[in-house]
């Protein structure tokens, strides 16, 4: 068997055996394969894996001969006739789970550098001017401070509906939501009442 050596097969397959449609069954047996082609053995027949798993030599071979059916492993021959076994069939299906998932990742992070690069030319497009130098300074803490670009633009948006459009006012009600996201709802409710109950105190004549 042939597998870039980077590659972590035994991770591939226990993250993917499900979705090219493999069973439990088939999941365990075909481990035990991998593992005894790894520790040396050329040439994998079902008495070597009856010695390995609980399975019955009859279970055994029925499902061996149902991954040897959907080409996930199989019997091949080397030129000098040395039969061994192959993980060709499972290797190509893992190669293309492995391709699928790094596509996902690419796309993940391409959204979220086109989120980052979105806070300036969006706060440009809603205050419809340039970026003053305070607006950009802002701005670049919301960045440093790793606030989602999905926050930024709601807040955006509900300083508009108010008719407050000034960055300040929109960085509070960011700092406020992000608070009540660290806190949870029911405890943010808590500060907030105490925080009123706190102002209406007359301090002056106590």
């Amino acid at each position: 068997m042939k597998i870039n050596k980077f590659i972590n097969f035994e991770r591939l397959l226990t993250l993917n055996y499900k979705k090219i449609g493999l069973s439990d069954d088939e999941f365990v047996l075909l481990s035990i394969t991998y593992e005894l082609v790894q520790t040396g053995t050329t040439f994998v027949n079902p008495s070597d894996l009856a010695l390995l798993c609980n399975f019955s030599t009859t279970k055994i071979d029925v499902i061996y001969s149902g991954l040897i059916a959907k080409k996930y492993v199989s019997n091949e021959f080397t030129s000098n006739g040395t039969i061994y076994t192959s993980f060709a069939g499972i290797n190509k299906k893992l190669m293309i789970c492995l391709e699928d998932e790094i596509e996902l990742q690419e796309e993940k992070d391409t959204k979220e550098k086109i989120g980052e690069e979105d806070f300036f030319s969006y706060m440009q497009r809603f205050f419809d001017r340039p970026l003053t130098p305070l607006e950009y300074d802002v701005i670049q803490s919301w960045k440093n401070k790793k606030y989602e670009f999905n926050l930024i633009k709601a807040a955006s948006e509900l300083a508009a509906q108010t008719g407050n459009k000034s960055i300040r006012y929109i960085d509070t009600i960011i700092f406020e939501e992000n608070k009540k996201q660290e806190m949870g709802e029911e405890e943010y409710q808590k500060s907030q009442q105490e925080t009123i109950e706190l102002s209406a105190v007359d301090w002056l004549n106590k």
